[in-house]
């Protein structure tokens, strides 16, 4: 039977990875306050952390957890110190997926899982849920999620993206691209809608040739970065009609790394449901863990330092190509907000019908 381990910290954890909660019951502001985080370690254990505020709130928290992210049943898998601040649980496999909640006295947290799935070939495949709008609202979990390509996938992550019940796959590549390194795992309906972001096996090359440098690099992200806000809208809007129909979902959207494209696409995303800018800027900038340079230009670590510093361009996201993207945006339609409405046609009334299908109430 798995035993499950709980990890005193001599510390609080007062910065928690990527989702974080401020909970408070509605009209009372003396109910506790719980911040908290929840990944999956190298071999599929969930590893759940909390801070609670007043810290002398209650002695005990309860973690539930669940297959299903709507129903959590008494009696609760564990009672933990509240001061322990982190609970490893054992996972049964490293395939299915479990839903937790925390209880403090009376209050609940919202419901946690994890964004990020630790595949063997797949790269920066995550979930988009579990994100909390300027309103407090959560975005749900399972019904989007965000990727690399599938063109390289070992038989446990196809099980594992089978597990999830994907419906429908969108790829952002050119024909050239999937054509070339087509999809292993498809869903149920597989959507292409192609959107241009230079020749990568040519670019490939010429960093493996040691003709393509770190200021090369740049300026070519910095051109794919204006031709997609500038060519490629129309794709985008057919993506958001697509997310605006309840029957594709689960959705997984992906280009070649899910960075660049797909980073574009979730960025549009959470700002029409109303993710605060610095989340959605977390999203973003969290590809640069989730993808492994190593493996995308194995040879990169025996290249001089010159021409990994372009192959580390090239696999990275950076802030800086999201702000000229907003830059763009702004000198084609004065705001960011202007160009995703007339562009993107992202509409108050499409918003509306995303935050419906894509908030828990």
């Amino acid at each position: 039977m798995n035993r499950i381990v709980v990890k005193i910290k001599d510390i609080a954890i007062t910065k928690l990875l990527f989702i974080s909660s401020l909970l408070v019951s509605s009209g009372c502001s003396k109910q506790p306050e719980i911040s908290f985080s929840c990944d999956r370690d190298n071999v599929g254990n969930y590893v759940l952390r909390w801070e609670v505020s007043p810290r002398d709130a209650a002695k005990k928290i309860k973690i539930y957890m669940s297959d299903d992210d709507s129903v959590f049943n008494e009696p609760p898998l564990l009672e933990a110190d509240i001061n322990d601040y982190v609970a490893n649980i054992p996972a049964t496999d490293s395939v299915s997926r479990k839903f937790f909640k925390l209880r403090v006295n009376d209050t609940y947290s919202p419901v946690i899982s994890n964004h990020y799935f630790r595949m063997d070939n797949l790269q920066n495949f995550r979930d988009i849920g579990g994100y909390f709008t300027s309103d407090g609202r959560q975005i749900k979990w399972g019904k989007l999620y965000r990727s690399g390509d599938f063109s390289a996938l070992s038989s446990k992550d196809y099980q594992t993206l089978n597990a999830l019940g994907i419906r429908t796959v969108v790829d952002f590549r050119e024909t050239e691209e999937h054509e070339s390194s087509p999809d292993l795992f498809r869903g149920q309906q597989m959507i292409s809608i192609p959107i241009a972001s230079g020749n990568r096996s040519y670019i490939r090359e010429r960093v493996l040739d040691g003709s393509f440098y770190r200021g090369d690099a740049i300026v070519f992200t910095q051109d794919m970065y204006k031709i997609l806000i500038q060519h490629y809208s129309d794709e985008y809007a057919e993506f958001f009609d697509l997310l605006c129909d309840e029957s594709n979902y689960p959705v997984v959207f992906h280009g070649y790394l899910g960075k660049d494209r797909t980073g574009l696409a979730s960025y549009f995303l959470l700002r029409a449901l109303g993710v605060p800018d610095d989340t959605n800027v977390d999203d973003y900038l969290f590809s640069n863990s989730c993808i492994s340079e190593q493996q995308v230009i194995g040879e990169a670590r025996f290249l001089p330092e010159r021409m990994q510093e372009a192959a580390t361009v090239i696999c990275k996201a950076d802030l800086s190509y999201l702000d000229y993207a907003k830059t763009w945006m702004i000198s084609l339609n004065g705001s960011v907000d202007e160009y995703m409405v007339h562009r993107l046609g992202l509409t108050q009334a499409k918003r509306e019908k995303l935050r419906q299908i894509l908030l828990y109430p």
